[in-house]
């Protein structure tokens, strides 16, 4: 009995845990008003769902691209010297490189920017059951850390 006990105040506890994170880790809203910390907009220009993610403390943006496949949907992150894949599949919500063929920026540069400790942590942020909206939120939240001190002007 005091197994059982156990067991399901561990259970509660890492609940929690999670809820926490998630919720705070969340900042920022979708929309075309500005936040403290990024505003994300959408980009009607393009031919699939695409929008603009700009921090408030950078000139630069970055362009998020939504593309779906057997159900899977990748969101392509994408600035001049930047590109990262966030893909919500099955198995959650999370980071990853770019496939070579889809590649824009050469791997040289890639392998400078990318913080790959960083890129490991955010293999699964969220499970799959989260919007787009939510998405777009928790890839303006988590971004900044896929990118190495050195170059962390490329958000400023």
């Amino acid at each position: 009995m005091k197994t059982i006990i156990r067991l399901s105040g561990r259970a509660v506890l890492i609940l929690v845990f999670f809820t926490l994170i998630c919720s705070s880790g969340v900042m920022g809203h979708v929309s075309g008003s500005g936040n403290d910390n990024f505003s994300i907009t959408a980009d009607n220009s393009a031919n699939s769902s695409g929008w603009n993610l700009k921090y408030s403390a950078s000139e630069n943006a970055f362009k998020i691209t939504l593309s779906e496949n057997n159900g899977d949907k990748e969101f392509t992150v994408r600035s001049k010297f930047f590109e990262v894949a966030y893909v919500l599949n099955k198995n959650g919500f999370g980071a990853r490189m770019i496939r070579p063929g889809k590649s824009q920026v050469p791997v040289q540069i890639l392998e400078q920017i990318i913080n790959k400790e960083a890129l490991k942590q955010q293999k699964v942020i969220s499970d799959p059951s989260i919007s787009n909206e939510t998405a777009l939120n928790l890839i303006a939240s988590y971004l900044p850390d896929l990118v190495n001190n050195n170059y962390k002007h490329l958000l400023q």
